[in-house]
């Protein structure tokens, strides 16, 4: 097939190396791994950036800036006018089979694309931006933004939710198929386990007791703060080590100096996308600990690289995660937002070293067999292939 790949998303930027960005990259990179001519249309995270990582041909507009409020909405808006004109370019060439969209905020332009082309219009649901955006951070135009992401969801030939909250959430607004698809991890960075020994040199970290993990953006609703609060519940032995950059690390900072455990809190900073195997060989224990949101609807990318690392893994029972991880089998699991509780799954692992490394061995045989990306992009391509079987079923004969 040819598939277009789009996303009109100011957040998302091509060439970046945030989550949301990764995720992009991963997907188009299956795509093209499965054999599929594919091309991208989307923001630049640099103009004058490298896109070595991209195994594809990529055709990009220009970031507008920061703003925030109104300008920052408008300019939202008009990026997405510059991708609908730029992908409605690139298509006039590449006559795609598919577009394959990354929901954004006032995101009409798959849709556009679609209606022009004829293409099957799939749109990746990762949240419903409008809410999750008017919660986080404030909307202007709520509205506005609101019934825009209602018709675009509508109007998908099919749409595919990272998890079943979101599914559900997708269902309730658009009738019509739906398919769930959790994210994955890339095998070939996760192909080898690096000595432990040296990765922690590699990383710079002396410390050669027990060394607990992070990976991804520091945000509230990631609960690295819950993390912060069990340092001080585990022997002074226990180290935490942070991959990764947001705002709240000021004041996790200002946190842990208060708890006393500043010096066992190792802020690596934002890393390399590359590096995040050998950070998770260096650690015991890799950490997800969610606080309790009522509408939990993350299918986390770094659980997916916990597994596929090798590495034990620590996460709070909340939404799809007791699943992903086998209700126990691959991980434990803890209550969310509870710092005791999260000491305690810990203080369980360390205290097992070799029946976790054993878990942890065949959770990362399990997640090489179901969890890698070219195995979501191809549930993605059957999905899409059954859906021009039953319209080629609904022609008249």
């Amino acid at each position: 097939m040819r598939v277009l790949v789009l996303c009109s998303d100011t957040g998302v930027r091509v060439g970046d190396g945030k989550g949301a960005a990764l995720h992009l990259l991963a997907i188009t990179s299956a795509f093209a791994a499965l054999g599929h001519d594919v091309e991208v249309v989307g923001v630049a995270a640099n103009p004058d950036g490298p896109l070595e990582a991209w195994p594809v041909p990529c055709h990009l507009v220009d970031h507008p800036g920061r703003a925030e409020g109104e300008l920052r909405e408008r300019r939202k808006r008009e990026t997405v006018e510059s991708v609908a004109e730029l992908a409605l370019s690139v298509c006039a060439r590449l006559q795609p089979d598919v577009v394959y969209e990354r929901l954004s905020l006032f995101g009409t332009a798959g849709t556009r694309v679609a209606a022009v082309t004829g293409a099957v219009h799939v749109l990746e649901v990762n949240a419903l931006l409008a809410a999750e955006e008017a919660r986080w951070r404030g909307l202007v135009a709520g509205d506005l933004a609101a019934a825009v992401e209602d018709e675009v969801l509508r109007s998908a030939d099919l749409r595919v939710a990272v998890s079943e909250e979101v599914a559900g959430a997708v269902r309730a607004v658009a009738p019509g198929p739906t398919e769930v698809v959790p994210n994955g991890f890339d095998a070939r960075l996760f192909s080898g386990t690096p000595d432990r020994v040296a990765a922690r040199a590699e990383l710079g970290l002396a410390h050669d007791g027990p060394l607990l993990c992070f990976t991804g953006s520091l945000r509230a609703w990631h609960g690295l703060d819950i993390a912060v609060e069990a340092l001080p519940l585990l022997p002074d032995a226990v180290h935490l080590v942070v991959a990764g950059d947001g705002p709240v690390r000021d004041g996790l900072t200002s946190r842990s100096a208060e708890l006393g455990v500043a010096d066992r809190v190792h802020w690596l900073g934002q890393v390399q996308h590359a590096s995040i195997p050998t950070v998770l060989a260096a650690s015991d224990v890799a950490l997800a600990p969610y606080p309790p949101l009522a509408d939990f609807a993350f299918s986390p990318l770094k659980l997916y690289e916990y597994l596929a690392a090798g590495t034990p893994v620590v996460a709070s029972a909340i939404g799809q995660l007791p699943e992903a991880l086998g209700h126990g089998r691959w991980g434990r699991l803890v209550t969310p937002g509870d710092p005791a509780a999260l000491a305690d799954g810990i203080r369980d692992v360390l205290a097992d070293p070799v029946g976790s490394l054993a878990r942890a061995e065949m959770a990362r045989d399990y997640a090489h067999a179901e969890h890698a990306w070219e195995s979501r992009a191809s549930d993605i391509v059957h999905a899409v292939s059954a859906l021009r079987v039953e319209a080629d079923r609904a022609l008249p004969r």
